[in-house]
């Protein structure tokens, strides 16, 4: 039986084209079916529990939706970033948490980008099931940060092979991932290898971090590992010019995540000032509390237009950086604000678990690092000088 996020990526994709705006809302329906079987409540217990959510992410392979950017000729839906915007916006504005499905889906796009024939044909069918989970890339390192021209790490030739050497943090995932990149400094400089950690993972080490936010995060060291050339993706020394060919996208979608948490929070909030009923009338009458959700849903409108003015802007060939940076500050700022309303309209009770404000307002701290975003913006869109 096709699943119904397959059926609406193959009836929208108009002769296996990527889906247009004008079709999200195909996937948004389907999305909302399938995460009517995990609700707020089961991933309160995944993030309880602190532990991956295997259930919802079993459905999304089944669904087809990490197949979203992987062509239909390695077993993908070939649907493209509209589609993964709507599916990660859906699962976070039913309560639930989208990091794990938009790595496995927005991280795999670097193979699909620059693997070789060999890489695709090895690894693409099976990301696209969920068989294979691809979820980390390891880059950012404790003294770097995201100074990518600051590496330590190292990628050194030995005959065929190459051995590395890399000590990283703020790594997410990369106890539940089988396949990870690795961000490392050849001679010519800055690399990226495709890791199997079936094959390798007992040459690496990880330790847990334990953050506000349930992203199973961890450090991690690599001493002395020799992988084969054929690990090695894209060309040598354009390892960072490999991953920010993805950067676009992967913005738009943080942006999509922080959209749907706000969305989530809105809607529970205007629930419950319509519900709550204080010296005989709803608490929603008190402009004090209109006033901060007033704001909170025009930010939300605001920052959605400019994600999918970013998408437009990326499929018409232009250059959609400042656009993409630009969405991802104003969505996670949208959603940050949208958290703050939402405990103006719960009082005290925002801060219980069993409303999941307090749930959100932890995840939502991932996304408003914004510093070198507005850099970029300042960059790219205002022309100021960089540092």
């Amino acid at each position: 039986m096709t699943s119904p996020t397959r059926a609406s990526f193959a009836s929208a994709s108009l002769g296996h084209a990527p889906m247009s705006r004008a079709q999200v809302s195909d996937v948004q329906a389907a999305v909302a079916r399938v995460m009517s079987n995990f609700g707020p409540d089961y991933w309160a217990l995944v993030d309880e529990e602190r532990r991956f959510p295997e259930e919802a992410f079993r459905a999304a392979g089944e669904a087809g939706w990490f197949g979203t950017f992987v062509p239909e000729g390695y077993g993908g839906a070939g649907a493209g970033p509209y589609a993964a915007a709507a599916i990660v916006e859906g699962i976070n504005a039913a309560g639930g948490d989208a990091g794990a499905i938009n790595a496995q889906m927005s991280i795999g796009r670097t193979l699909v980008l620059h693997g070789s024939e060999a890489q695709k044909e090895r690894w693409l069918p099976g990301m696209a099931r969920g068989d294979v989970r691809f979820l980390t890339v390891a880059a950012t390192e404790p003294d770097s940060g995201a100074d990518m021209g600051a590496l330590l790490s190292t990628a050194r030739r030995d005959g065929d092979d190459w051995i590395l050497d890399a000590k990283k943090v703020l790594i997410s995932f990369s106890k539940h991932t089988r396949l990870m990149i690795l961000l490392a400094r050849a001679d010519e400089g800055t690399t990226i290898f495709l890791l199997d950690l079936d094959e390798v993972g007992d040459r690496v080490e990880r330790h847990p971090i334990d953050l506000v936010a349930h992203r199973m995060t961890t450090s991690l060291f690599i001493d002395g590992l020799r992988v084969p050339d054929s690990a090695r993706i894209g060309p040598v020394g354009q390892g960072v010019k490999c991953l920010s060919d993805g950067f676009v996208v992967r913005r738009v979608l943080a942006a999509s995540e922080a959209l749907g948490n706000a969305r989530f929070l809105l809607d529970r909030s205007l629930a419950h000032v319509r519900q709550r009923v204080t010296r005989g009338r709803p608490i929603g009458v008190h402009q004090g509390v209109q006033y901060p959700l007033v704001q909170a849903y025009m930010k939300v409108e605001a920052a959605d237009l400019v994600r999918w003015d970013a998408l437009d802007a990326e499929g018409r060939g232009e250059d959609a950086v400042a656009r993409s940076a630009m969405a991802k500050v104003l969505a996670s700022e949208a959603a940050w604000e949208t958290t703050r309303a939402a405990l103006t309209a719960f009082g005290g009770w925002g801060l219980a678990r069993e409303y999941h404000v307090e749930r959100k307002l932890r995840e939502g701290t991932v996304y408003v690092f914004n510093n070198l975003l507005m850099s970029m913006v300042a960059d790219r869109a205002l022309d100021l000088p960089k540092l």
